[in-house]
């Protein structure tokens, strides 16, 4: 079967169709995606602002009381993003708002399970421009 597609294709056509799988298969590998398969740390794009972990992307009620996340570049926070979903715009900075699986403070106890974090306040909705999946 080879030896047929080359004597159809002739030498340089089966280099140009080899190098386009190549190309195309690069392409995928560099891609990559921002979706958050583990932590993400609030100082790697820090908008200045405390970031609170809501029940929902319309920020009207506060999961707990005792953690606000600091997103500045020198906090140690960190998120644990799985998705974006609209929701509440805030001081017309945009709807984005990201669910998380987890997130903590250096000086704390992790906070475990779903909640919901405003995109603009975390990381200036960096993740949201750079791949995170939409829930």
């Amino acid at each position: 079967m080879r030896k047929g597609l080359l004597r159809r294709l002739g030498r340089r056509g089966a280099t140009v169709a080899t190098v386009a799988a190549l190309a195309a298969g690069g392409v995928g590998l560099a891609a990559g995606s921002a979706s958050a398969d583990g932590v993400y740390f609030l100082h790697d794009h820090p908008s200045g602002h405390g970031v609170g972990l809501y029940n929902s992307s319309w920020g009207t009620t506060k999961v707990t009381q005792d953690l606000t996340l600091q997103s500045f570049s020198w906090s140690g926070d960190w998120i644990s993003p799985d998705c974006w979903i609209r929701g509440a715009d805030i001081n017309n900075q945009g709807n984005v708002w990201y669910r998380i699986t987890s997130a903590s403070h250096p000086n704390g106890d992790p906070y475990v399970g779903t909640a919901f974090v405003y995109g603009a306040y975390a990381d200036g909705n960096w993740l949201f421009h750079n791949g995170l999946r939409a829930c």
